[in-house]
């Protein structure tokens, strides 16, 4: 009886890591690869047929605008659970590689709590901040993740892209 438990449960533990190792592995279809098709505790899925095609238009249609020879490709989601607003959210597109890695959080409009401010002068309520000639990219307004949200407080929030981890990674200290 003890053996038959014990093999349920590695039976079931081995399920368990099945499952969630699949959700992760990356995705090739219409000509690009998606290295992660969706992060935990989110309703964003980046690996849809609509989303590869998109991808995959962008590629190639769209010029290099960020870090060389890639491309930052930015939509408003489709994701429900976002009460009141549609943030955006943005992959890296690697034409020569044909990857596309996409970003953790979701950006919307900065809020002081119950209403929109301002980023800049113009009185925009986001704004990104990016080139071709560099791997930074920058995004003043709310970050949008679970567990991990922040508000804008005056101070964009920047990132670099790493290309062999193929994702952005924050800047702590900010420099300008």
């Amino acid at each position: 009886m003890l053996k038959k438990i014990a093999l349920l449960l590695t039976l079931s533990v081995s399920g368990l890591a099945v499952s969630s190792v699949s959700n992760a592995a990356p995705k090739t279809k219409f000509g690009v690869t998606v290295t992660e098709c969706n992060f935990d505790y989110e309703d964003e899925k980046f690996c849809t047929d609509s989303r590869l095609k998109s991808y995959a238009k962008a590629m190639k249609d769209r010029k290099a605008n960020f870090d060389g020879n890639k491309i930052i490709y930015i939509f408003q989601t489709n994701a429900t659970g976002y009460v009141g607003k549609r943030p955006d959210r943005l992959v890296v597109i690697d034409p020569a590689k044909k990857t596309v890695s996409p970003f953790g959080y979701a950006l919307s409009d900065a809020t002081d709590g119950s209403k929109n401010v301002a980023v800049n002068k113009k009185g925009d309520t986001m704004h990104y901040d990016f080139n071709k000639s560099s791997n930074r990219f920058c995004f003043s307004g709310n970050i949008d993740a679970y567990k991990m949200s922040e508000s804008y407080d005056g101070t964009p929030f920047c990132f670099r892209y790493d290309n062999r981890e193929k994702q952005l990674m924050r800047i702590l200290e900010n420099f300008r």
